[in-house]
């Protein structure tokens, strides 16, 4: 494969909104001991692209910067230690470095070319799928954890799901139904309560009609869900204690809408509630989730597909909660390509 000298980037230079995104060209990285340069074909964008580019209280982001944790591509360089047979091979990338994550702690896929080391590199064996792979590690990945890992759900028990038409929603409402529970999902609008319910989900309750914890309380005959999704935090936090069943959990991964959530423990001495946390994913659990989608047991939702050059309509789709599944970005130089194979677009 020719290197060239630079590639096209989306290019942090100051904390801020949309418009401190922009679209230009950088110096192409290359690949140190243990590395690997790899031609990103797609990047899956996640709320953690809006949270870096923001600012992050606590965790300092050196500028500037490129963020997308979500890769998949072709392997074009090898650093020293590493086999020459990978040049070439269709890959997805696990985002888990160290504490952080690529596009967070270092410098992301939202560019032609990213550097990552040899050992978070997963070969594929379908490279005409690299749009639908590229949705997985953080959004279902994440959703694997809370879901199979953590909660343990069980086929026939009942699950509520917030925000269940994210990225991380979406594929919890895949996950809950293959394993054979009964979805009640939350959203914001009548058409994505339309969309969960073609998608598998037993109710949807658009919570900007009624009040959630009162929808899933009734729909369980005064029961409560045995599992309760939310990593929505403050505003969620008190009506989701409400509405968990006796010696049911509730599982978070995140609060979107703030960490300083009330909890009224007599709910949870009362009910005997089990609160859990769950943090990203591991390798292992990323291996399971790919699995299911090279099998075609799992079919990824894409919101969209967006070329590079129009980075910032396609984060804007996560920001302003039009996205439902996820949304992918594609550098401009392989976007015909690669949404031909697989017949996706913006």
């Amino acid at each position: 494969m020719t290197a060239t000298a630079t590639m096209q980037a989306a290019v942090i230079r100051r904390h801020g909104g949309p418009e401190v995104t922009e679209v230009e060209e950088l110096a192409r990285p290359a690949a140190g001991p243990g590395e690997a340069v790899v031609r990103v074909a797609a990047c899956g964008l996640n709320h953690l692209d809006i949270f870096v580019r923001r600012g992050m209280p606590g965790l300092p982001i050196p500028l500037p910067h490129v963020s997308g944790g979500d890769i998949a591509g072709w392997v074009d360089e090898i650093g020293e230690g590493a086999s020459p047979e990978l040049i070439g091979t269709a890959v997805l990338v696990d985002p888990a470095v160290g504490d952080g994550a690529l596009g967070e702690t270092l410098p992301g896929g939202l560019a032609e070319y990213v550097v990552v080391p040899v050992a978070n590199l997963i070969p594929l064996e379908d490279p005409d799928r690299l749009v639908a792979f590229a949705a997985l590690p953080i959004a279902y990945g994440t959703a694997y954890r809370m879901i199979v890992t953590r909660a343990r759900l069980a086929a026939g028990e009942t699950i509520a799901i917030l925000g269940a038409s994210g990225g991380v929603g979406v594929a919890c409402v895949q996950f809950a139904k293959r394993i054979g529970a009964r979805v009640l999902a939350c959203t914001s609008s009548s058409e994505k309560a339309r969309r969960l319910r073609d998608l598998g989900a037993d109710d949807a309750i658009d919570v900007l009609e009624e009040d959630f914890s009162a929808a899933v309380w009734k729909l369980t005959d005064k029961k409560g869900a045995d599992v309760v999704v939310d990593y929505s935090g403050k505003e969620t936090w008190p009506g989701s204690i409400r509405c968990t069943a006796h010696g049911g959990r509730i599982v978070t991964c995140g609060a979107t809408t703030g960490f300083d959530a009330t909890t009224d423990l007599r709910y949870v001495w009362r009910r005997e509630l089990n609160i859990l946390g769950s943090d990203g994913w591991t390798r292992s659990e990323l291996l399971d989730v790919v699995g299911l989608v090279a099998r075609g047991e799992v079919d990824p939702v894409v919101h969209g597909v967006y070329p590079l050059s129009r980075v910032t309509e396609a984060i804007a789709q996560l920001e302003e909660r039009r996205a439902f599944g996820k949304v992918v970005v594609v550098p401009d130089a392989v976007y015909g390509q690669v949404t031909e194979k697989e017949g996706q677009h913006e």
